[in-house]
């Protein structure tokens, strides 16, 4: 009978790595509720790596991160050459509704949380539906908010968008949606590359969904990928801009986002300008590169604004928009490399995919290493920092603190 590297290296860790007077005996199974992991520690939240630490784990969540030296009360796991991280979380996904689909999809492949970006009313108990330990926890918007005919209404279906018409309708919308356990509400500013605009919100409904959102403590995700749209974003205050606005529809011609300055290719100074303004206010793009470069606006027109938007301080959400345009499930590696293409560092991809994703999906209990937070996290063998390429092959995946292997 033969058995995959994961799991011989699972029983490795049981014959080889828990072998301290005070872990449990050899040949043991891996242990529950209480335990130290020990290895290379990146935190996720900016601070240095950690070398020879461990976290400390009881009953779901991290009580610690200590010198390994100090661990004497515990059962230890600890793989040679290991890297600790937080899950990774996929911001911006969609269609992995059921928890055995996020299990086998996600979780499984050590994406610990999603960001179900827009999905039917229908899709929304399903994705409420997280056993500890079992699958990939996900925060969830619901439907997209639109105005009659906008998008998302001429290309997806109908039962992913929830048509407002007037700011009562959005207000109301958004309480529905709140109380239904959505932790994001997702609303359109897309016009759309076609001569004749989309319609769009008028600023006043705009504004009056974010006002509730805002009074819910929900986080506020925008689609836009027309430049036209990001300013009527900015003015409504949402907290993400979703995708990386290429193209730029005036409505009597198509212009070009980007201009050549003393040789150097960088956004236009109005597309600057709102750069500028979303990295003061906080404002996360979650660029989503894997999806918008399987089109033809793969080029400079994606990378230069991310790689803009980073020298100016702003904030980095890692999305790959799966499933359109052939992306595809498991770690998000292809959505890693396109930003390190954009001159993003592995350190600040990490910093993306898991503390600033936190963020953009609302989660306030994991994203990072720290005492309090739920115990999602990576064991990888090699350092990430120096290679993204050891995420697609974890030692370890631990959900809610429990071993998923």
């Amino acid at each position: 009978m033969s058995i995959s590297r994961r799991e011989f290296l699972a029983s490795m860790t049981g014959l080889a790595l828990l072998a301290s007077p005070t872990g449990p005996a050899r040949g043991s199974v891996l242990p529950s509720e209480r335990y130290a992991l020990v290895g290379n520690v990146l935190p996720g939240n900016r601070t240095p790596p950690l070398k020879n630490h461990a976290v400390l784990v009881d009953k779901g969540h991290i009580e610690a991160i200590v010198p390994a030296s100090k661990v004497t009360d515990r059962p230890i796991v600890a793989p040679s050459n290991a890297t600790i991280l937080p899950g990774i979380i996929n911001a911006h996904c969609h269609r992995m509704h059921s928890p055995e689909e996020r299990s086998q999809r996600w979780l499984r492949h050590g994406v610990t949380a999603i960001g179900d970006t827009a999905s039917p009313l229908t899709a929304m108990p399903l994705l409420a539906d997280s056993p500890p330990g079992t699958t990939a926890t996900a925060a969830m918007a619901g439907p997209m908010l639109t105005p009659p005919g906008g998008y998302p209404l001429p290309v997806h279906s109908p039962e992913h968008a929830m048509i407002i018409r007037s700011a009562k309708e959005g207000r109301d919308a958004v309480m529905r949606l709140s109380d239904l356990g959505a932790g994001m509400i997702k609303i359109s500013f897309e016009p759309g590359p076609m001569p004749k605009a989309w319609p769009c919100f008028d600023p006043v409904t705009a504004a009056s969904i974010c006002s509730e959102a805002r009074k819910k403590g929900l986080v506020i995700r925008c689609h836009v990928e027309d430049l036209s749209g990001l300013e009527p974003a900015l003015d409504a205050g949402v907290h993400t801009v979703e995708h990386v606005p290429h193209r730029w529809n005036t409505g009597q011609e198509l212009r070009s986002v980007l201009h050549r300055t003393n040789g150097k290719v960088e956004p236009i100074p109005y597309y600057q300008s709102l750069l500028e303004r979303m990295a003061h206010d906080s404002v996360i793009l979650t660029p989503t590169l894997d999806v918008l470069s399987r089109s033809v606006w793969n080029g400079p027109e994606l990378h230069e604004p991310v790689r803009a938007y980073a020298a100016m301080g702003g904030r980095l959400a890692l999305g790959n928009d799966f499933p359109y345009r052939r992306t595809e499930a498991g770690m998000p590696l292809r959505e890693m490399n396109l930003l390190a293409m954009s001159g993003i560092s592995n350190n600040e991809i990490l910093e993306s995919a898991t503390a600033i994703s936190a963020m953009a999906c609302g989660f306030t209990d994991r994203g990072v290493l720290a005492p309090g937070m739920t115990a999602d996290i990576l064991m990888v063998k090699g350092d990430p920092l120096m290679n993204l390429g050891v995420l697609s092959d974890p030692i370890h995946i631990i959900k809610d603190g429990v071993f998923v292997w």
